[in-house]
């Protein structure tokens, strides 16, 4: 029986691999103290990604792969400055001839994208409202939104920053507006929901991911907020006698679920169900976080309780000690 085939997050300083990675980078880099150049190449799969370096023949080696390319790959783990690379020979890399999912070389949700947008379905067929139930379905009716809200990231480097990341989020936000609106039955129950479900939507055009997760140039230059803004406002404009003020008050559920100016809000928001939108949406966003960073921290392996600086949150985050620290590490 063959050994099963090394993914990164499994990867351990002294492994040695022969495997397939996906090529998400690649360099060629000024030695230090000598003269000319090395190969360093980004190399990813599903589970996580690493350096590759290649001391000799760079130019000749980086001839034979662009990213985006699946290689295969044999190689020695090295650990340098806490951080694992892969060092590799030059006859030592190939791009790959097999056919393959990207899928498998990129960052995935754990979660079941089927059943997460059943999910919402469900919710948004349980509105009473028609207008709002109507707006919510000609993007869960659409065969090309679908595809892409399931497998599109909430992010490049924050929370749920992998395939599928979107849908995740939605979903939760979703569910936590359910939440809100048990406690406080006196909120537009529908209004909430559409707010949740629709919130991020932009994002379907704000990243791309064919071979690495990145901001679209209408991402970077209007932003998911706005493109959402813009994307909701169409499909409203094609419902017959759409109330205005409904359409207004949705609108800005959209425009203000980010609260601040500096994270792309307009507006703040002005009335009860955009500030339990903006609330869920946090609080969905800041845990996720929490927990993504404690997992990549914990997996790493190395001593004491406390992780690298946190430029996101702007702290240090806690791992714990012993048993707690190993649950961390658990999918």
């Amino acid at each position: 029986m063959s050994e099963p085939k090394k993914k990164v997050k499994d990867l351990r300083a002294g492994n040695a691999v022969d495997t397939t990675f996906l090529v998400m980078e690649k360099e060629l880099k000024a030695f230090i103290t000598k003269e000319g150049y090395y190969l360093q190449v980004k190399l990813g799969d599903r589970t996580g990604n690493l350096w590759g370096r290649c001391w000799e023949k760079a130019d000749e080696v980086a001839s034979r792969f662009e990213p985006g390319d699946v290689v295969r790959i044999k190689g020695v783990v090295e650990s340098f400055r806490g951080r694992l690379q892969l060092i590799f020979e030059p006859d030592a890399i190939e791009r790959s001839t097999e056919t393959y999912d990207i899928a498998e070389y990129l960052p995935g949700t754990s979660k079941n994208t089927g059943f997460l947008f059943d999910e919402i379905v469900k919710t948004a067929e349980g509105m009473e409202n028609e207008f709002l139930k109507r707006v919510v379905f000609s993007f869960l009716n659409d065969a090309d939104f679908i595809n892409t809200f399931k497998k599109a990231p909430c992010a490049k480097i924050h929370h749920h920053n992998y395939i599928g990341g979107l849908i995740e989020h939605t979903q939760s936000v979703m569910t936590l507006c359910e939440t809100i609106t048990e406690l406080y039955p006196e909120l537009d129950r529908d209004l909430l929901l559409a707010g949740a479900i629709l919130h991020d939507i932009g994002k379907t055009a704000a990243y791309e991911y064919a071979f690495r997760i990145d901001v679209t140039e209408e991402g970077g230059l209007i932003d998911h907020i706005v493109l959402g803004y813009g994307m909701v406002k169409d499909k409203i404009s094609g419902i017959k006698n759409f109330p205005e003020e409904l359409a207004l008050r949705l609108l800005h559920l959209i425009l203000s679920h980010h609260n601040y100016g500096e994270w792309g809000s307009p507006v703040k928001p002005l009335f009860a169900e955009a500030e339990a939108l903006c609330y869920a949406d946090l609080l969905d966003s800041r845990l996720k976080e929490f927990v993504q960073i404690q997992k990549r921290e914990a997996a790493k392996g190395k001593e004491g309780v406390w992780s690298d600086f946190s430029r996101g949150l702007d702290r240090f985050l806690y791992l714990g000690r012993g048993k707690k620290r190993k649950e961390i590490i658990k999918e």
